[in-house]
Parts: structure tokens; C-alpha cells; sequence
């Protein structure tokens, strides 16, 4: 391991989602959902960290840990928690916290939808919903008209990909539905709809009322590092349909405005570029296997056999630092946008490897600066434990530990790393030895 120093005016940040860390929502769908026993260990929802009453600590935390920027979600079901019924305290109460980071100065990247929604929108069908783009839209105009004053940064929805597959394909994520293709590419076609929506109207909305900042709105796109260790050409036909039906179809149509097949055709809201810059979550790298199955476009995913148990996290997830700066520099040469990357993270609850995950990370990250692609933002999942959704409260993914028990907060080895890193805008010989010699 070498120093290194980002040459570059990147800032460092954190990331969450609402219904992960909030608690004391009756009325999103992950919380009936929970309910019902689809979260592991019967968690739920309401538990969580208690951000909701607590998020003036945790952004004093974030201010300890030298935090630039600070990705949150808003939950959908506090603002409208029955259809067209707007709470006047839902807003006013994200109205204060992100004033409260501002105050700190910890500049807010809000996101419109991180996978959970209001039961009554998941009742009517959810993203199948033909009408789901323009309910998704009221949503989008009434959150930015209350904040759109003191946030210029967005991303209308997170990572729609692995919300369509675990929602339609898994199984994992309400509705629950299973190997459901053509619920999958509905949905699919919806979520950029609502996207391309929503978009135009941020912009619109902000130019209007002539709000300060320059208006930047993007997705938080999950790129998986799809790759294959067959010569059987089969796999490599299935890695083809799945980075099309996975990764290109949301690129074309949340990007470029454009639907393509088997979601449509043309340019429903016009042509254009409809992301201001590259929102992309990275976790990992997928190994495709063959199989008979064709519900399973003949390739099935995997990870990457005996390697050493350091390679992988705690939920078996391979850690494939190189993944990033591939896919990476793969969605640059085609889009050319500003780079944030908005998650990346790793379920440790030892906290034995966070630290030399960030550390290899980063270095990609400095790697990419260098070959001249402008990362301009870098933000770590997440900054406190969280649900992980189906997975439950045992992942733990927090720069910060959470004591669910007692709601008490102990920053983590890493977290003070990260610290370090921000501070220094790199990672000295000195921070080596500190926190990476044993691992």
C-alpha cells in the first residue's frame, strides 16, 4: 500500500435512506411489508435508527467526521400519506433538517425515492401502475416547491434497476413477485417515465421561482461489474441480455430520454440529455454461470469461488475494487457527465475490513481522477447502521455503529479513517501504519 493524494476538488460524503434509518412510519409499504414476515429475523421498519428524532446528533456526527456532503432520501409516505393528502409537518420536518446541514455546512444531495413508497401508491399497483409516473410527479412538485429554496442537488430515484428486480424478479421487495418479466419491464418503463417527469420539472420549478445554485438532478444508477468465467458462448449471450435488460435500458431511457424495446419506442418527453451528472452505486463484482433455464436468460449469478475470506463481506458480496474504476470509466466514454459516485459500502460488523475496502476504493477513485474522468463527488454507504431491507439489522454498513437497543451511536476505526482521509484529501504513510497494518 502507497500514500495517495486526490488531485482533485472532490468532496467526501455519506449516504442513507429514510425508511433504513428513520423509524416510526406506519404508512410506507417496507413497513406493512415487514409486517407481513418478508424482512429476515421479523424486523421491521419502525425500529430503525430513530434518525426521524435523532438527526440533529447524527449530523453533529457527521460534522465530527469532516463531512463535505451528505446524500439522505425523503420518505414518500410522510409527505402524501394517504393519496393527494399532503402532512404539513412531514415537510416542515425535512425542511429543518436540511436546513440543519446547511447550517453545518454539509451541502445536501436529496433523493426523491430509495426504494420505498406509500402503501396506498403500492395498493394501486405500485410502479405497474400506468398512473404511476404522474403520481410520482405531484410527489416531486410539492417536496421541491417547500425545499427547492435550499437544496439545488437531486436524484429523483435510486437505483430503479434493483428496484424492478427485487420487486419483480426476486421477490425480495414488495409486491413480492417472482420471475414476473413482463411486471419487470412495466415497472421498468414507469420508473424512467417518472424520472424523465421529474426532471423537467425540477429544473422548471427551480428556474421559475429563481432559487439560488445551479440545479443539478440525476439518478443513483447501480452498476454491477458483470463477468464470466466460461468459454461457453451461451454465457457470454447472457451476459449481453443481462447488462441490456439491467444497465442499458435504465441508461437510455433515464439518460438519454430514450425507450427502447421491449419498454417502446422514442423519446416520450422529447429528446435531450436528462441527467446532469452520472449518479453510480458500486458494490461489487457478479460472476455469470451457465444454466439450462431460460427464465434466467441461461446464466445465473454468482461470485467468484475460494477466494480469501477477507474478499468477501459479510453478506457474501466479492470485493472487487477494480470493478469501480471499469465501470466507471465505461459509463464515462459513453456519457461524458460529471461522476458522483453516491453509494459504495460494504456490510462489515466487525468493522475488520472497512477500512482497507475504503482505502482500494479510494485508490480506484485517484486512479480515475489521474486518467483525466472528473469524479467529483464520493459518497460512503452509509454513514450509521441500518435495515437492510429483506436482509433485516444484521448487515451492518455504518461508518457508525448503532446500538438498536439503546439507540447509542460509537463511530467506528473506519469512520475515523474516513475522517483522516477527508481531512487530508488523501491517505498518508502515517495513516497506513494507523489503520490498515493488520489488515
Amino acid at each position: 500500500m502507497k500514500e495517495f493524494f486526490l488531485k482533485s476538488d472532490i468532496l467526501f460524503g455519506t449516504a442513507t435512506a429514510a425508511t433504513q434509518i428513520e423509524g416510526g412510519d406506519r404508512n410506507s409499504n417496507w413497513y406493512h411489508w415487514g409486517l407481513k414476515g418478508r424482512i429476515k429475523n421479523n424486523d421491521n421498519s419502525y425500529v430503525s435508527a430513530d434518525h426521524y428524532n435523532r438527526y440533529k446528533e447524527d449530523i453533529k456526527l457527521m460534522k465530527d467526521l469532516n463531512q463535505q456532503t451528505y446524500r439522505m432520501s425523503i420518505e414518500w409516505s410522510r409527505i402524501e400519506p394517504e393519496k393527494g393528502v399532503f402532512d404539513e409537518n412531514g415537510l416542515k420536518h425535512y425542511r429543518n433538517e436540511i436546513k440543519e446541514l446547511i447550517d453545518n455546512n454539509i451541502i445536501p444531495l436529496v433523493t426523491l425515492h430509495h426504494f420505498s413508497c406509500p402503501q396506498w401508491f403500492q395498493n394501486l399497483g405500485g410502479w405497474e401502475n400506468e398512473k404511476s409516473p404522474e403520481y410520482f410527479l405531484r410527489f416531486t412538485k410539492k417536496v421541491i416547491e417547500y425545499i427547492g429554496d435550499l437544496v439545488s442537488e437531486y436524484c429523483t430515484i435510486n437505483e430503479p434497476n434493483v428496484l424492478a428486480t427485487g420487486s419483480y424478479i426476486d421477490g425480495d421487495f414488495p409486491p413480492g413477485k417472482k420471475d414476473d418479466v413482463k411486471a419487470y419491464f412495466r415497472a421498468s418503463k414507469n420508473l424512467i417515465l417518472a424520472h424523465l417527469k421529474s426532471y423537467k420539472a425540477i429544473h422548471q420549478i427551480r428556474d421559475e421561482k429563481s432559487f439560488k445554485g445551479e440545479t443539478k438532478v440525476g439518478i443513483a444508477h447501480h452498476i454491477a461489474y458483470l463477468d464470466i468465467n466460461s468459454k461457453n458462448p451461451v454465457v457470454r449471450i447472457s451476459r449481453k441480455f443481462m447488462n441490456y435488460s439491467f444497465h442499458t435500458l435504465f441508461e437510455k431511457g433515464m439518460i438519454e430520454g430514450k425507450l427502447c424495446f421491449p419498454l417502446g419506442k422514442g423519446y416520450p418527453e422529447g429528446e435531450g440529455l436528462y441527467c446532469d451528472f452520472g449518479g453510480i452505486n458500486y458494490y461489487a463484482r457478479h460472476v455469470i454461470e451457465p444454466t439450462i433455464n431460460p427464465g434466467l436468460l441461461f446464466g445465473k449469478l454468482t461470485v467468484q469461488k475460494n477466494l480469501a475470506q477477507n474478499r468477501y463481506n459479510d453478506l457474501g458480496w466479492e470485493i472487487y475494487p477494480e470493478g469501480l474504476y471499469k465501470v466507471v470509466q465505461e459509463f464515462y466514454s459513453k456519457y461524458k457527465l460529471p461522476i458522483y459516485i453516491t453509494e459504495n459500502g460494504i456490510a462489515d460488523s466487525d468493522d475488520s475490513r472497512r477500512a482497507r475496502f475504503i482505502f482500494d476504493h479510494l485508490e480506484q477513485v485517484n486512479n480515475l481522477i489521474e486518467n483525466g474522468i472528473p469524479v467529483e463527488r464520493y459518497y460512503h454507504w452509509s454513514l450509521i447502521d441500518n435495515l437492510e431491507w429483506h436482509e433485516g439489522y444484521k448487515p451492518r454498513f455504518g461508518l457508525i455503529e448503532v446500538n438498536y437497543k439503546n439507540q447509542k451511536r460509537t463511530i467506528r476505526n473506519s469512520g475515523l479513517f474516513y475522517k483522516e482521509i477527508v481531512e487530508k484529501n488523501g491517505v498518508t504513510k502515517e495513516m497506513i501504519e494507523k489503520y490498515l497494518c493488520e489488515n
